[in-house]
């Protein structure tokens, strides 16, 4: 039977407000302030008029730098400062106004000073390449990413259709960096893509949720169905959220009555989503597919999936984004995306930190920060090795061992061939359908 195929445009749209944020520099916002700034000011000054390196002290600069501050001294992975191109950039997708453009199709995000990359589109070059959740980008074209902006990075990355950019990864599991080639294409971003993946099972991906989500959902789903599909796989490996409301309305295509999640916020007050009543599929056979990098809006699915008892999860444990978040705009069109409430399960059970244990565990059960963590240390540890091996001829096992590991080179075509978490999705599938 052909393969089916639909794809949408991602589509984000945030919650959009007006705030009045701390003009550090400068002077408080508003006179109702709580926040005092006078002493900051002073030290501003006084760095103004004394200080050794006044190239150093551009006021944009110093200005962000205390914006900075404000938000690592907070602590929060998901509470962060967005310059005025990331926000444009981030609400022309999410409203629908995103274009499609020339590059690799990976999406990335900014970790600890990191960039990491999240997930390859699918279909992507960056797919095609082997770029895997998780790898860590340290140089474009040689060119090492340290201490370059987001946007900064993204637009090295970026070039046009039929040229080629070398990256060099980071990866869990490769103790030492290595470059991957990738020939930039261009990228038609999509949010739904759907397929017959046998004779009687459909397969749906979810690559976020997004304003078209829904829709094109439905859509997959009843061109599934009419094509022969007894019962659905929803891959949402790698997806990293997006609309709640879109998340709702997915899982609401599968559940009747009841509850898909709530959020608490930091006053404690409470608010619960309830389905929407009018899915089309709620008696198909089902089973989604998450792993270490299925985050927030995915979490909500696979939560109210579970809770309802709707469906079958296969995969890893999951990302452990519970945090509502909303995008508040600046006088300046910078923005603060900022945590403002953290939801949970129909049954309470907690997502953030926690992530969700599927009803069929596969691969490694550690999560993604243990596993940045220990590729960290070990990329460290061969890079002691490479500078100080020509003093370690008295330790011949050490240096075997070090060897053994500090060379090891990963085969990236090996590691595209293999889908276990298809494969099981499908075997369970076909029980559910048997039984």
């Amino acid at each position: 039977m052909p393969t089916l195929l639909w794809q949408s445009r991602i589509l984000k749209i945030a919650f959009v407000c007006t705030f009045c944020f701390l003009h550090i520099v400068l002077s408080a916002c508003s006179q109702s302030s709580s926040i005092k700034t006078d002493e900051l000011d002073a030290v501003i000054e006084r760095l103004q008029s004394s200080f050794i390196d006044q190239d150093l002290l551009n006021s944009d600069d110093l200005n962000r730098a205390a914006i900075q501050g404000v938000i690592d001294f907070v602590d929060d992975p998901y509470t962060t400062y967005m310059s005025q191109t990331r926000v444009e950039h981030f609400n022309s997708a999410l409203e629908g106004m995103a274009s499609d453009f020339e590059g690799i199709g990976a999406s990335v995000t900014e970790r600890g000073g990191e960039i990491v990359i999240l997930g390859p589109l699918p279909g992507s070059p960056a797919q095609e390449a082997g770029i895997k959740p998780g790898d860590k980008l340290l140089a474009v074209d040689g060119d090492l990413v340290k201490g370059k902006t987001l946007d900064e990075v993204v637009t090295q990355v970026r070039g046009p259709q039929g040229t080629i950019v070398r990256l060099t990864i980071s990866r869990v599991g490769t103790p030492v960096p290595f470059n991957i080639q990738i020939l930039r294409q261009t990228i038609s971003i999509s949010s739904v893509l759907a397929r017959m993946q046998s004779d009687d099972i459909g397969y749906i991906q979810l690559s976020r949720f997004d304003a078209t989500t829904a829709e094109n959902f439905r859509t997959a789903i009843q061109d599934l169905t009419n094509a022969g599909a007894k019962g659905l796989i929803i891959d949402l490996r790698n997806n990293g959220g997006g609309l709640v409301t879109a998340a709702v309305a997915v899982a609401s295509e599968f559940i009747s009555t009841g509850e898909v999640l709530r959020w608490v916020e930091s006053s404690g007050a409470e608010t619960v989503m309830n389905v929407t009543g009018e899915g089309i599929a709620f008696d198909i056979p089902l089973v989604a597919i998450v792993n270490n990098f299925s985050a927030s809006g995915s979490e909500v699915v696979v939560g109210a999936l579970q809770d309802n008892g709707r469906a079958k999860i296969v995969g890893t444990r999951t990302f452990g984004k519970g945090s509502v978040n909303t995008l508040e705009v600046l006088d300046s069109g910078a923005g603060l995306y900022i945590t403002m409430a953290r939801w949970f399960t129909p049954k309470g059970r907690q997502i953030e930190g926690d992530g969700l244990e599927p009803d069929i565990v596969l691969g490694r059960p550690l999560n993604p920060k243990t596993l940045s963590e220990i590729g960290t240390h070990v990329t460290d540890l061969c890079a002691i090795h490479a500078e100080y091996s020509v003093k370690m001829e008295d330790y011949p096992n050490l240096e075997k061992s070090l060897n053994q590991l500090c060379n090891y080179q990963p085969d990236i075509e090996q590691q595209k061939l293999t889908d276990l978490f298809l494969d099981t999705a499908v075997i369970e599938m076909d029980r559910m359908l048997r039984s």
